[in-house]
């Protein structure tokens, strides 16, 4: 049981260590690529779900950077 404890430990550190570094994904719906999936080949539309940018926040990045921000703030203070 203990082991588990600790592997899952383990694998959440290793998680929000990944969020952190990569807090970016590909757009599920335009596969990366920024386009409509739906476009033609002539003319082109930006991908409603990012704009045109071809990636998302991943799940649990805000909340992991607004820790480390929260955490900046008071190392602050105490100064």
């Amino acid at each position: 049981m203990l082991t588990l404890i600790i592997l899952g430990l383990v694998a959440l550190g290793w998680w929000v260590y990944h969020v952190y570094r990569h807090p970016f994904g590909p757009c599920w719906k335009c596969d990366g690529s920024g386009r409509n999936p739906g476009s033609k080949k002539k003319r082109y539309g930006q991908c409603r779900r990012c704009g045109g940018a071809g990636r998302r926040i991943r799940l649990g990045a805000r909340t992991v950077h607004r820790g480390r921000v929260s955490l900046a703030e008071r190392r602050k203070a105490r100064k």
